[in-house]
C-alpha cells in the first residue's frame, strides 16, 4: 500500500473577513442544518496558504453531506472576475469533528486548486468555550498498480493555522472589541487625534512593560531567553537614529498637518451646511 501525505511545513494564515463571513452564515442557517459548507478564497505561496474570504455552498442535510459542486465553481468564477488576485484555495465546514463524505468533497477541490486546505470551525463553543480552528492537507493513499497510484481514500494531515490580519482588520476588531464595554454594545469611532491618543498610549504601556522585562533580567529576577534578546536587538536596529530635536520636530510637523485637514474638513463641512440652507430657502 502507497501512501503520499503533504509537506508539514505548510501552513495557513486566515483572515478576520473569512471569519466573520463563516460565523455570519452559520448564525443565519435553518434550522435543519447542524453545519455549514462553503470554499475559502485567497492566495498561495510556495510554503503557505492566506485565507482572505469565503463563501457558503448549499449542500443537502443527508449524511453524505451532498454538495453542490456547480454552484461552488459558478461563485468561484464570480468572485475571480472581481478580484482577479484571489482564488479557490480550499474548503471549510463547521462543527467539532469532520463530516461525513469530507474526502468526497476534498477530491472535488483538487480539481479546483492544488493542494486544498481543508479548515474545519467549531462555532458550537461547546470545547472550553472558546473558537477551535483548525486546519489539514488532504493526500490520496491506495495500491500502487504499475508504478500508478490507484487512490481508494483521502487521508487528513493536520498542519498549523493562524489568524493574521491587516492594518484596517486589526483597527475594526479593536473598534468591535470596544463595543463589549458599552451598556448597549454601541460604540462610535475614533477622530484622528483620539485615535494618536490610543496609539501613544499603547506605545507607551509597552514600552513601561518592555523596560520592566528587561530590568528584571538585569537584577537576576527573571532568566535571560536568548530567542527574545534577539528579538529585541533586532527591533532596536530598525528604529532610525534621529537627534531628539529633530524628532520632536517631525511629531510636531505632523501634527501641525493634521490640526490643518482636521480644521479644513470642518470648514469644507461647515460651508456644506451653509449651501444646503441657503439653496432651500
Amino acid at each position: 500500500m502507497a501512501l503520499t501525505l503533504s509537506s508539514n511545513n505548510f501552513e495557513v494564515n486566515i483572515h478576520p473577513v473569512a471569519l466573520f463571513n463563516i460565523v455570519h452564515a452559520y448564525e443565519r442557517r435553518s434550522e435543519k442544518f447542524d453545519t455549514i459548507l462553503g470554499t475559502l478564497l485567497g492566495t498561495r505561496t510556495a510554503d503557505s496558504i492566506e485565507v482572505v474570504d469565503s463563501f457558503v455552498v448549499p449542500h443537502s442535510t443527508h449524511s453524505d453531506a451532498l454538495y453542490n459542486v456547480d454552484y461552488a465553481s459558478t461563485m468561484a468564477s464570480f468572485y475571480r472576475k472581481v478580484n482577479s488576485t484571489q482564488t479557490t484555495v480550499g474548503w471549510y465546514s463547521t462543527g467539532s469533528d469532520m463530516i461525513s463524505g469530507a474526502n468526497l468533497i476534498h477530491e472535488f477541490y483538487t480539481h479546483e486548486t492544488r493542494n486544498p486546505v481543508y479548515i474545519l470551525l467549531d462555532t458550537s463553543l461547546k470545547n472550553d468555550s472558546s473558537f477551535q480552528i483548525k486546519a489539514y492537507m488532504g493526500a490520496p493513499f491506495g495500491v500502487k498498480d504499475k508504478d500508478k497510484l490507484k487512490p481508494h481514500g483521502t487521508i487528513f494531515t493536520p498542519i498549523p493555522v493562524r489568524i493574521v490580519t491587516y492594518d484596517e482588520e486589526k483597527a475594526a476588531i479593536d473598534l468591535f472589541q470596544a463595543g463589549k464595554f458599552s451598556k448597549n454594545f454601541q460604540v462610535k469611532p475614533p477622530g484622528e487625534l483620539d485615535q494618536v491618543q490610543v496609539a501613544l498610549d499603547k506605545l507607551l504601556f509597552m514600552l513601561k512593560h518592555l523596560t520592566t522585562y528587561v530590568d528584571d533580567i538585569i537584577s537576576g529576577k527573571k532568566p535571560s531567553d536568548p530567542k527574545i534578546g534577539r528579538m529585541l536587538m533586532t527591533l532596536i536596529n530598525t528604529v532610525p537614529r534621529v537627534d531628539a530635536k529633530d524628532l520632536e520636530n517631525m511629531v510636531n510637523t505632523s501634527m501641525n498637518d493634521l490640526l490643518m485637514i482636521q480644521y479644513l474638513s470642518q470648514a469644507v463641512k461647515a460651508q456644506l451646511v451653509l449651501n444646503e440652507k441657503l439653496t432651500s430657502t
